[in-house]
């Protein structure tokens, strides 16, 4: 149970996070080039990452 919430938290928090970058490489790059470009599906992949490294920190956090 401890390792689904923790790939749930980790999914969201990825997701949310992504939604972030993308849309601060968006301004970046406006302000730079005057042209908005983001990461098209860089919310999923980070929603990806965080599901397989949260349970892994979480694990190593709860053998201490």
């Amino acid at each position: 149970m401890r390792l689904f919430i923790a790939m749930l938290v980790g999914l969201i928090g990825g997701f949310i996070l992504g939604i972030a970058l993308t849309s601060m490489i968006a301004v970046f790059s406006m302000m730079i080039f005057d042209a908005p470009f983001g990461i098209k599906y860089l919310p999923y992949f980070t929603a990806l990452v965080c599901a397989i490294i949260v349970p892994m920190v979480d694990q190593r956090s709860f053998q201490r």
